[in-house]
């Protein structure tokens, strides 16, 4: 019968992107995982933790379904982004709302009089889609922490002042270490997507994005021109997702000068650089001081030569959180805070090292809903944290610096939390915290040694260790609540894998991915003058292109704009493309790189046929899989990596200290909660609860 009564009547789904089951497995049973293991121990989970995950492996998608309890192929939300309508190889960004076709529960435990709220929901959560008063929603609409895009003013940057730098210089994204002597040239590192720039393309790129913009900008939240794009990867690139470990940080270079034209008393014998930052705009002047003992020691910024007192001072090796201050804006000047770190500083004043966070608002509540809510919480625990992704294969960055940032952003988070609980008495929360994935992506390769690695396994080892502390510390701060009548639930959307092998381009996600299909005859390339490939589909020769994760698009007559397939030879050109990709060998292994490839009719097994599906979809064999989005979600790598999500439930009306044996799907999260909860399942809903884990039979 129909329950009318719920289980609890406090829920925090506590959602952790890319926490991995196998990894988590292996530090509890080692004793570095106390905090979970105390919560496995209080709750129900499998032996192995896992979650049966949906596809495609990647963020948008999967926390629309955790959101939901429906298939991407029902809720909208096909993959890290969408292929605009019309034009196959133009991708726009898919993590807002506008894109969910279905019901999330949040909406319905907010109509049943719930008090909820919506903490960084990647998928679908933002603008809200509704207006009942019992609905708060902060952010969604990026991953990394709260504020990560719609609130950056700047890159993450390295400043280095040297002795040996001839003149002042400053690129973005141009070093892929922090161990900058001075001398370098800086030069931009190009990303291996790359996009056609004729004067058409140009204009139809416009186009697209000016209807984007038109669809997502409500709240005061401005559209970014990156979340509509026309890529095009090609095999030799390697692939975007694989260079993430690599991926290069921003330098500001300077030489190191007497000190000379400051317009305040400063200490005898400092010597000064310059600091370049703000994408190039904006420069700041620096000190180096001497301390009683002689030796340069410290560290003094300056907005300019007549402020009298510092932005901040840095000691060598501290790291140095809650740095104010001013950026020009559209308004003026914008409030920013950064995180800053000193990694060396020469005795003899002759060189210096500092790396940079990113700068952050301090005032931009666009996606925060309601407004009053931002300074709610920014007057009690400070703005939104900076954190980042790619700081490079770099253990002064990745232990000193980011792993550092992420202990910050998961306190801030836990007490913001905490503080809706305690204050606000919240009844539902559903949350998201990004640590293990954005930290994954700076080290995942490494965790199996290759050409390119600077550390051994064992060190790698020791970043994923210290991303998982700072995810159990996190998980810490919510037990007391078990013992307050909360039931929480943990999961993730997927994890991410180290492979075996290198990957191919195959199912990268961020754009058209030319080859193998191009070697096959399928995708066809305009040319330059020369008879190169240009990174432009000639669509009067392609019958079919792979984008994104998991899609390949047919090029259909009658239905798309520049169609050349006969549509009765739709089945037999798929089957023949299926038949290629299964063909498809890594030439050092001689190993099949796809593992999976099936008709959109056949793709409803994995929720994505239908039709908002495309005409095939594909996935890549375990081995050549990239961190996370283009394998199966069971997939399996090196150091007890895995594609698949996490699953653990503990409170009221979860049994205690329970082994779960059947396999809970990821589309089952959502009406286990709303079981719990006693309110209605979402409308769209395709999973079932997990009765099994309950204290009371259905």
């Amino acid at each position: 019968m129909l329950r009318e009564k719920g289980l609890t009547q406090k829920l925090l789904l506590l959602g952790i992107d890319g926490m991995d089951p196998r990894f988590t497995r292996r530090l509890v049973d080692e004793g570095k995982m106390p905090n979970t293991k105390k919560f496995i121990e209080k709750g129900a989970a499998r032996q192995d933790l896992m979650l049966l995950g949906a596809i495609p492996t990647i963020t948008p998608p999967m926390w629309a379904t955790l959101a939901t309890g429906a298939y991407p192929m029902t809720h909208g939300i096909m993959d890290f982004n969408l292929s605009a309508p019309d034009a196959a190889d133009v991708t726009i960004g898919a993590f807002f709302s506008n894109f969910l076709k279905a019901e999330p529960l949040w909406n319905v435990t907010a109509e049943a009089g719930k008090k909820t709220l919506v903490w960084h929901w990647p998928g679908g959560s933002w603008p809200p889609t509704t207006d009942n008063p019992n609905l708060m929603v902060v952010d969604g609409s990026s991953p990394g922490s709260v504020g990560m895009v719609y609130a950056t003013r700047d890159f993450d940057t390295m400043f280095i002042a040297s002795d040996k730098a001839e003149k002042v210089s400053y690129m973005p994204y141009s070093v892929k270490t922090s161990e900058v002597v001075g001398d370098e040239k800086l030069e931009f590192m190009s990303l291996p997507q790359k996009s056609p720039n004729t004067p058409e393309f140009k204009e139809k790129m416009k186009r697209y994005f000016d209807d984007y913009r038109k669809d997502i900008e409500v709240h005061g939240y401005h559209a970014s021109e990156g979340d509509c794009t026309c890529s095009v990867q090609f095999e030799e690139d390697n692939g975007l997702m694989w260079m993430l470990a690599d991926f290069p940080t921003s330098c500001s270079i300077s030489p190191i000068f007497p000190a000379n034209g400051w317009h305040i008393d400063i200490p005898a014998e400092s010597k000064e650089f310059v600091l370049v930052m703000g994408y190039g705009k904006i420069t700041r002047y620096a000190l180096i001081l001497k301390n009683e003992q002689g030796k340069y020691d410290r560290v003094a910024i300056y907005k300019n030569k007549d402020t009298q007192e510092p932005l901040v001072i840095l000691e060598n090796d501290v790291f140095t959180p809650y740095i104010y201050d001013k950026q020009p804006s559209r308004q003026g000047e914008e409030k920013v805070m950064r995180n800053m770190r000193m990694l060396k500083i020469a005795e003899d004043g002759s060189y210096v090292r500092i790396w940079s966070s990113r700068s952050v608002s301090c005032e931009d509540d666009c996606v925060w809903y309601p407004k009053t809510l931002f300074k709610e919480i920014v007057d009690r625990f400070g703005p939104p944290l900076p954190t980042s992704q790619m700081t490079g294969n770099d253990a002064d960055l990745i232990l000193k610096c980011n792993n550092e940032q992420w202990k910050l952003a998961a306190n801030w988070q836990a007490k913001s939390l905490k503080y809706m609980i305690d204050e606000h008495d919240v009844d539902v929360i559903f949350s998201h915290y990004h640590g293990p994935d954005l930290q994954g992506h700076n080290y995942m390769k490494y965790l199996k040694e290759r050409d390119t690695s600077r550390y051994s396994e064992d060190e790698v080892v020791k970043f994923a260790e210290a991303t998982y502390k700072v995810t159990d510390d996190y998980i810490g701060e919510f037990l007391p609540y078990l013992d307050k009548g909360w039931t929480i639930i943990i999961f993730s959307d997927h994890a991410q894998i180290c492979p075996e092998e290198q990957p191919h381009v195959i199912g990268e996600s961020c754009g058209v991915n030319a080859d193998p299909l191009r070697q096959f005859g399928y995708t066809v390339l305009k040319k330059d003058e020369n008879g190169h490939d240009l990174p432009e589909v000639d669509w009067s020769k392609t019958t079919a292109i792979q984008t994104r994760a998991n899609s390949i698009y047919l090029n259909i007559k009658g239905r798309d704009p520049h169609g050349i397939v006969d549509p009765a030879d739709k089945y037999e050109l798929e089957e023949k493309i299926i038949t290629d990709l299964y063909s498809y060998r890594d030439k050092k292994t001689g190993h099949r790189v796809v593992s999976l490839a099936l008709h959109n009719k056949d793709a409803v097994l994995l929720g994505l046929g239908g039709p908002m599906g495309s005409d095939i979809v594909l996935c890549v064999h375990d081995d050549y899989g990239f961190d996370h989005g283009n394998t199966l979600s069971t997939a399996c790598g090196h150091n007890d990596t895995t594609v698949s999500p996490i699953f653990m439930a503990a409170g009221s009306g979860v049994k205690e200290n329970y082994c779960i044996n059947r396999y809970i799907r990821e589309v089952d999260v959502a009406p286990t909660a709303a079981v719990l909860l006693g309110v209605d399942m979402p409308a769209q809903c395709e999973g079932a609860p997990a009765y099994q884990i309950f204290t009371e039979k259905m």
